[in-house]
């Protein structure tokens, strides 16, 4: 006799799912995972869990509605039979060339690409997703449309859960760039009342985890955009929130690294399965954005700063400072520093960004460095608030002449700015972070007007001594590893200094 898998939903946030004995214990295997790290969790160490997340319990049989899909695989390869309403297996009827249509109802002022058309249709289609689209693929349009099929078609509120206030600001300039009536979004942050009647709410997921659960019956979609950097337990507790909200879409740029907040199979319970339409290589292909190129620069320091680093180095005892003690000595070298003085100050006619990592120990160092008479320097960090981002945003885009140096640090720039105009890119401190390696790439080739090029400058540090080789270096060799898997061009070039 054939197993039997029961399948009944109970709200917008769960699935009860009941079956023979065994077979919930299959399931429970089936959607069981351990989290990067567990090993070193306190609760882990002390024998109090075993590392291991189980999002099906057989003696709680509930499953995120986001599984389904996943839950018919798993039924399907074992040759299980499946009872569930057709609704929740098939989705609704979307025309192949609904985005254009969307956009052409609505009086949108930018035409959807095809694959943002595909995007849209195939999303709305399921009710749930997850978008894995790579940064400068046009996100904030895709969403766009979306959150307008649901409040043109039922009258349906949005709520938009970012990750930064930055993106807070930015996704509604987006949406009015696109033609929405600024008086139909509601911004979310801190100190603000969050009691509104518009249609589009956007709100930092910070800002949601605190709301009593009758506030999020009001919406009945809800989009997260850089989902992969939502903390599993407030996104859970937000979603769980929105029990009455059945159409809900996520968008992220990456998956599965080891920076991820939230596992996949969390992020895809929560909102949908994973689709993917688009990669980087086929935007710079198909002249969506810009053409890149990549020049990777080591710096090679001279036997006195050699030993001089080594000898420091030998002198910090704990492992977990090491990395921060070499940090603070490559930012603080002062023949480094002017290198990337000059480096910005050849690249002429131009807008050009300069990335950092530490804001008081370098971004402050090299603001006044980097000023130059003829060039205005805006500097970018944790404490500029959202709306002085958009205004920098606005002159930089609505200026005619290429005038602009930008000093940002990774955390703000890699996603709580979207520039159009860039002409290149500095690394002033080479990151470990593949998210913040790969949008901050992204955000580069975001095609404006005039710009078809753009060029990373990738700085690292060598300061090997003998077979000891420093953290910086490997940390370079990662990001050569990143960019011949994504298949950027890119050169290596040595520099004594």
């Amino acid at each position: 006799m054939t197993d039997v898998v029961n399948v009944e939903q109970i709200n917008a946030v769960y699935l009860k799912v009941t079956a023979d004995p065994g077979t919930r214990q299959e399931i429970q295997q089936f959607f069981s995972f351990r989290p990067n790290n567990y090993q070193f969790t306190p609760a882990y160490k002390n024998r109090m869990w075993d590392g291991w997340i189980r999002l099906y319990q057989p003696m709680r049989p509930t499953l995120y509605v986001g599984l389904m899909k996943h839950l018919v695989k798993f039924c399907e390869d074992r040759g299980y039979e499946i009872n569930a309403d057709d609704d929740l297996i098939h989705g609704d009827d979307i025309p192949d060339d609904y985005g254009y249509q969307i956009a052409r109802d609505v009086n949108c002022k930018f035409e959807p690409r095809d694959y943002q058309n595909d995007y849209v249709v195939s999303a709305l289609r399921d009710r749930r997703s997850l978008s894995l689209s790579p940064t400068s693929s046009g996100k904030s349009l895709i969403i766009y449309l979306m959150q307008q099929h649901y409040y043109e078609t039922y009258g349906h509120r949005t709520l938009i859960i970012v990750p930064t206030i930055g993106l807070v600001h930015q996704m509604a300039g987006d949406f009015e760039d696109y033609g929405c009536d600024p008086s139909l979004i509601y911004k979310i942050q801190g100190g603000v009342d969050k009691n509104t009647s518009a249609p589009i709410v956007i709100s930092t997921w910070q800002s949601l985890i605190k709301q009593p659960k009758d506030w999020f019956s009001q919406f009945k979609v809800a989009l997260g955009d850089e989902a992969h950097l939502f903390q599993a337990k407030s996104l859970q507790k937000i979603m769980e929130g929105l029990d009455e909200c059945y159409y809900r879409h996520g968008f992220t740029g990456t998956l599965k690294t080891e920076e991820s907040k939230t596992h996949q199979l969390v992020l895809e319970g929560c909102f949908g399965p994973v689709r993917r339409f688009v990669n980087t290589k086929d935007l710079i292909e198909s002249g969506t954005v810009a053409d890149f190129n990549i020049k990777a620069i080591v710096l090679s320091h001279n036997n006195e700063t050699r030993k001089k680093f080594k000898d420091a180095f030998k002198q910090v005892k704990e492992t977990q400072k090491k990395y921060p003690a070499e940090r603070e000595f490559i930012v603080n070298n002062e023949k480094r520093n002017i290198f990337i003085r000059n480096l910005l100050w050849s690249l002429k006619g131009q807008n050009n960004l300069v990335l950092f990592d530490l804001v008081e120990k370098h971004g402050k160092i090299l603001e006044p460095l980097l000023r130059r008479d003829d060039r205005q320097l805006h500097f970018i960090y944790g404490a500029t608030k959202g709306e002085e981002r958009e205004r920098i945003r606005h002159m930089i885009e609505n200026d005619p002449i290429k005038q602009h140096d930008i000093l940002a640090s990774y955390g703000v720039f890699s996603t709580g700015v979207n520039l159009k105009k860039l002409d290149n890119v500095i690394f002033a401190s080479g990151s470990k972070s593949e998210i913040k390696v790969l949008q901050s790439i992204g955000r580069t080739l975001r095609k404006g007007n005039d710009a078809d090029k753009a060029t990373l400058y990738d700085i690292t540090d060598d300061l090997s001594v003998g077979s000891f080789e420093n953290y910086t270096l490997k940390h370079f060799r990662k990001r050569i590893e990143i960019y011949g898997s994504e298949q950027f061009p890119y050169k290596i070039y040595t520099v004594n200094i």
